[in-house]
């Protein structure tokens, strides 16, 4: 795609005031105060704009000099820091957790995981718990957690994989991670600005970070927020806060080593080789994080995990790409390595927010548009209200609704919106971006409401509760007996994942989560592998593990996830 730099700096300026409409209402329909979104090239920064607050009480406009949190996207750095090594003999690719770090007293098959998987999530380690502020102490920490049940690898996201890494690092370079990262990658790249830990002395450069202010429910569009948790960090799974502009560094050196003209260091040698370029994005996992594309926008045909990055093919192009998830915060970084364009969104919002997903592909989608002449992203809306003329309403069928519990709902059109009548209160109904629906309904907030379609049938479970169209005929109560001993709310200190509900539906334990950053988006299944032990998900390979603290009277009152402990709570 050969245009001059003028050129693709009117169309990255025309794109982003055409979707200003879009960063607006990100901050109505998503829990985001507000954001900043660059378009980069190898040169340098095509466009870029702030939008929302930095902070909400004080009425503190956003501004692209603030840092962010860039949570996960750290991992490339971590990556980063191992190549160094790599190339220096001081590690290699097939060592593994026991070779390097002798002092670990993992289970087995987690000490006999290699660097390699480690660095693309095939090592079949936990998703990890996020419970201790020290990487040592975390992994420690998780010592008796399980891996993988099969030989045969699989992409499985994990951040303790990462803290591994983190102390290899250290091992091997005699160096903490962050004080490695800061030396060897963020200032030769000219990240001026960045951080390698982000500490209490920092907190007034970053935007202020927000999370809902309800974490007990999951958030609908109204809802308030609240200042986030915030806390030191410098762990190997995202431990760098950044501006725009130390971004825009990063995707340079991107685009550079995969189109043959890297960026050079004061040494004169490339910062970013493309034969560093290359093995970084060659040993790829089966496959990659989530993508979240909005309607419309160009799909992802392709996406799989490879050393820190994930390596998308998007309508043919190359790209890489990486999602942060931070408490308070969430970002997304896109690099088209075809167009030789980067697209980068920065949000102060908690990081299980998509926003900051969907915007970097439309704005890559949009950008591209102009580029090649075609017609324009148009129409695009963030509104989640579910209408009757949009295609989100396809899952919802209006109707009389009786839930086995005797408890009866109606779903029905009013004034161009779909709205939810329960006793004697009207809610609205919001589509949200996985599929999952949520009603501002006061009387149904605890959980979200998740529609199925089973030939004629049609209903949608709320909690323990399956709703059924009244049209199917008498429902059949659900029996009443004594409650499984782990069915109830939990809830822990720790930000990342702070509470779940357990609940029994047909017969099957469920885990279920309002919101949270490392908590899942959707219900979980817990099967039990041995008495008071739970595997998490219903693929037997998988590793997370909820285990049985203590009983009362014929009660669970403390569970373990992965390290990470839970108390029963005195509310529903």
């Amino acid at each position: 795609m050969s245009t001059t730099r003028e050129r693709r700096m009117e169309v990255a300026a025309a794109s982003l005031s055409s979707l200003s409409r879009l960063f607006d209402e990100a901050t109505k329909f998503f829990p985001v105060p507000g954001g900043v979104v660059s378009v980069i090239d190898r040169e340098g920064l095509l466009g870029e704009v702030s939008f929302g607050f930095a902070d909400i009480d004080r009425e503190i406009a956003m501004s692209s000099a603030l840092r962010f949190e860039i949570g996960s996207i750290s991992k490339f750095f971590t990556a980063l820091a191992v190549n160094r090594l790599l190339d220096d003999g001081r590690l290699h690719l097939d060592e593994t957790v026991a070779d390097v770090l002798p002092w670990l007293t993992l289970s087995e098959e987690n000490l006999a995981a290699s660097v390699a998987h480690l660095l693309n999530h095939t090592s079949g380690m936990s998703v990890g718990a996020d419970t201790l502020p020290d990487d040592a102490g975390e992994i420690w920490n998780s010592r008796a957690c399980a891996s993988s049940a099969t030989t045969s690898p699989h992409f499985h996201y994990s951040n303790l994989g990462y803290l591994v890494l983190g102390e290899m690092v250290r091992a091997r370079s005699g160096q903490r991670l962050a004080d490695f990262v800061q030396e060897q990658w963020l200032e030769p790249l000219g990240m001026s600005e960045a951080l390698a830990q982000v500490t209490h002395a920092d907190k007034s450069s970053l935007a202020t970070g927000y999370w809902p202010a309800r974490p007990d429910h999951p958030w609908a569009p109204g809802d308030a927020l609240s200042p986030s948790a915030f806390f030191e960090i410098d762990s190997a799974s995202g431990n760098i806060a950044a501006t725009s502009a130390d971004m825009t560094a990063l995707v340079q050196a991107l685009l550079g080593a995969s189109g043959g003209d890297p960026v050079m260091g004061a040494d004169a040698e490339p910062v970013i080789s493309p034969a560093l370029f290359e093995r970084m994005t060659s040993d790829l996992a089966p496959s990659g994080e989530p993508t979240y594309v909005h309607e419309g926008v160009r799909q992802v045909q392709e996406s799989r995990y490879a050393m820190g990055i994930n390596v998308e093919h998007i309508d043919g192009h190359l790209c890489v790409s990486h999602g942060g998830g931070m408490v308070g915060y969430s970002t997304f970084m896109l690099v088209d390595c075809t167009a030789r364009i980067g697209v980068v969104v920065l949000t102060n919002a908690n990081g299980d927010t998509l926003a900051s997903h969907l915007l970097a592909r439309i704005v890559h989608d949009d950008v591209l548009r102009r580029l090649d002449g075609r017609d324009v992203l148009d129409g695009l809306s963030f509104d989640l209200t579910v209408r009757a003329s949009t295609n989100s309403s396809a899952g919802v069928v209006p109707g009389h609704y009786v839930g086995d519990d005797a408890t009866q709902v109606d779903v029905r059109l009013e004034e161009g919106e779909m709205r939810v009548r329960y006793g004697n209160e009207v809610g609205r109904l919001f589509r949200l971006t996985g599929g999952r629906y949520v009603t501002d309904h006061p009387g149904l907030r605890a959980f979200h409401l998740d529609w199925y379609h089973h030939g004629e049938a049609c209903g949608f479970t709320y909690g323990a509760t399956t709703y059924r169209s009244a049209h199917e005929g008498d429902v059949v109560p659900s029996p009443v007996g004594a409650p499984h001993p782990l069915v109830g709310h939990y809830r822990s200190f720790s930000p990342w994942f702070p509470e779940f509900r357990i609940l029994e539906r047909g017969g099957a334990l469920l885990l279920v989560a309002p919101g949270g950053v490392e908590a899942p988006d959707e219900e979980v299944a817990l099967v039990e592998v041995a008495w008071g032990e739970y595997r998490i998900g219903s693929e037997e390979w998988l590793p997370e593990r909820l285990r049985i603290n203590h009983v009362r009277d014929g009660e669970v009152i403390s569970v373990n996830r992965d390290g990470c402990h839970y108390s029963r709570a005195f509310s529903d």
